[in-house]
């Protein structure tokens, strides 16, 4: 064995062979049994020291004239996209970002959210990245918390920004269109006039009065001011790079801080994954910057690889067959819900989809039915691949591990990437637990967050030492591991449903006997008040239907029949609300927050009028 080995690393050569033997300790995180799934090489290979730029010039430094981002037909090239980054570094350091600064960006997938996220990178400065469609009082949080100078927004949303100077330190605002980096001629048709007009500048005399600054200026200053700066040379790959805010699904928004080796960690791991990657290959950007799995899977990790990136600023899911058909991608990264549309599209009937690779799904569990209906779907329109499930949170920037196309069972979310490791621990004493016993899912390994921005409590919260040393984070999700490293997530333990009596529901318990009633499109379980007791929560089933024709009385029996028979009796629904579509979050997810909120307002009225009543 190499001298020149890690200890670590020597260990894990160690345990791969002895999962190949099958033996065992008993406890995923020793054992870690998926090493035998990956080849000596990418157990021995070592992670990149260096910044997010640097991973990604290294990677293509001797491809620089292919393609490297596609925006709306428009090819840019490694060449042009590194020196468009190069000159949005000068712009950057003309207006005085300098090494700890923090920029805030509110902008959709386009080739100048890239070139500052990048030239950031460079400078050792961090891109604080903001939704566009956030509240103006969300923007003002957001930008207060990092105590931001800069600020780079997509130009549709000036009207929020109007005021903005004086409610931050802002002190300059630059725009950017979508047409920025538009070819001079092109044809899009209706649909990409529709595009334009909802991003359309309305108002460029409070622009002037307020003194934005164009792109198109703030870029030329980049070539006509170049200055003399120092560069970043010291630890370059712990500095911050990144700051993500968290989805608020199943709580407060919080600011992810990330640094340049995390993003790294990802990528390079992701590419170390035993997949078919090549940088011939075509990747369909869909998913935004502004969330870790967006900057990390859908625009680092493809770029690193050297592949094709194909960015898409605004993603309509009942559009998704139409880019298929138009660009023809090798792979995708996405939300399960995304694959709905997909399943019923009419344009896709007769399409042969043999071109498809990776078809990942992540940010949400995804429904058994869904998982076979649309693997299903790949294989009967010529694709050898199944769906690809990772899993991950943003607090590891977006994921930690996925299914290989050779171990993907159902339900399952794959294996740990080979530098990574999980651990299944007991929720109230933290000691870990063995295989397929159920309990929170930790993760460690090189892109665990630096921690929650300026927020020491929530970093302890989740970001612990354990015995072994090291910094685990803890998930809040309930979960197993099988005997062969596949993890299984079973639900939140914040949607994890008390009863009165102290028996604790799995919603996704109950989703998925739901679920598998045909008629039942998708369903989703939240607590709602017990208003008969004391304390206390029962499960609330929503229910989107394939045909709303149907006999609502007659359903709810059959439903009634399946419950009773496949749920415990503290388990069964205590009441059923009817949907014609689930709310989503701005990324896809199923918004179980808002359905909570919808019920407990809806309970809580009831519970007033009983003691009216009374």
């Amino acid at each position: 064995m190499e001298e020149n080995l890690s200890e670590e690393v020597k260990n894990d050569l160690i345990l791969r062979e002895k999962a190949l033997k099958g033996e065992k300790t008993g406890y995923p995180s020793r054992d870690k049994v998926w090493l035998k799934y990956y080849p000596e090489k990418e157990i021995k290979a070592t992670l990149p020291d260096v910044n997010a730029y640097d991973f990604l010039y290294d990677k293509n430094k001797n491809y620089i004239n292919r393609n490297a981002l596609n925006y709306f037909g428009r090819k840019i090239t490694f060449k042009e996209m590194f020196d468009n980054i190069n000159i949005t570094e000068n712009a950057l350091r003309n207006y005085g970002v300098k090494k700890g600064d923090i920029v805030s960006i509110s902008l959709p997938n386009t080739p100048e959210a890239v070139y500052i996220f990048y030239a950031l990178s460079k400078i050792g400065a961090v891109a604080n990245m903001i939704d566009p469609r956030t509240s103006i009082h969300g923007i003002e949080d957001y930008i207060n918390e990092v105590d931001s100078k800069l600020l780079i927004a997509i130009d549709v949303a000036i009207p929020k920004l109007l005021n903005i100077k004086n409610t931050t330190n802002i002190k300059d605002i630059i725009t950017v269109s979508p047409a920025d980096s538009l070819p001079l001629v092109m044809n899009l048709g209706f649909k990409a006039k529709m595009f334009f007009e909802s991003f359309k500048n309305k108002d460029n005399a409070n622009n002037e009065k307020n003194n934005f600054i164009s792109w198109k200026d703030f870029f030329n200053s980049g070539k006509n001011k170049i200055k003399n700066f120092s560069t970043v040379d010291e630890n370059v790959s712990e500095l911050p790079v990144l700051i993500v805010h968290t989805g608020g699904t199943t709580g407060a928004p919080k600011g992810v801080l990330l640094s340049n080796k995390n993003i790294n960690a990802m990528a390079f791991q992701s590419m170390q994954f035993p997949t078919d990657l090549k940088r011939e290959h075509r990747w369909l950007d869909i998913m935004p910057p502004f969330i870790a799995y967006g900057i990390g899977t859908g625009l680092h990790f493809p770029l690193c690889v050297g592949m094709e990136t194909i960015l898409i600023p605004i993603f309509k899911p009942e559009e998704f067959d139409n880019l298929l058909i138009k660009y023809r991608p090798n792979h995708i990264s996405g939300v399960p819900s995304h694959w709905n549309s997909i399943i019923n599209s009419k344009k896709l009937k007769n399409a042969d989809l043999s071109y498809l690779i990776t078809c990942a799904v992540g940010g949400d569990s995804m429904d058994k039915k869904l998982e076979v209906a649309s693997n299903k779907f790949l294989s009967e329109h010529g694709c050898k691949y199944k769906i690809t499930k990772g899993y991950g949170m943003t607090e590891v920037n977006g994921s930690i591990g996925r299914t290989t196309n050779e171990n993907n069972i159902i339900g399952s979310v794959g294996i740990p990437f080979a530098k990574s490791n999980i651990a299944i621990c007991d929720p109230e004493t933290g000691v870990e637990l063995g295989y397929n016993e159920q309990g929170e899912i930790c993760m460690s390994g090189p892109s665990v967050m630096i921690g929650y921005f300026n927020n020491k409590k929530e970093t302890d919260n989740i970001k612990r030492v354990h015995s072994d040393g090291k910094e685990w984070i803890h998930s809040g999700d309930i979960g197993y591991m099988t005997e062969d490293g596949n993890l299984f997530v079973v639900d939140r333990m914040k949607r994890i449903i008390v009863r009165h009596d102290g028996f604790k529901i799995f919603p996704s318990a109950i989703e998925s006997v739901i679920q598998s009633h045909p008629k039942v499109k998708m369903c989703k379980v939240v607590g709602m008040p017990d208003i008969d007791n004391v304390q206390g929560e029962l499960p609330c089933a929503y229910i989107v239907l394939n045909d709303n024709m149907v006999d609502y009385s007659e359903f709810e029996k059959e439903l009634s029949l399946i419950c009773e028979k496949k749920l415990p009796e503290y388990s069964q629904p205590a009441l059923i609300k009817y949907k014609e579509n689930m709310p989503l979050t701005s990324v896809g997810k199923v918004d179980t927050l808002k359905l909570k909120e919808e019920i407990n307002q809806e309970m809580l009225k009831k519970q007033d009028s009983k003691k009216y009543i009374k």
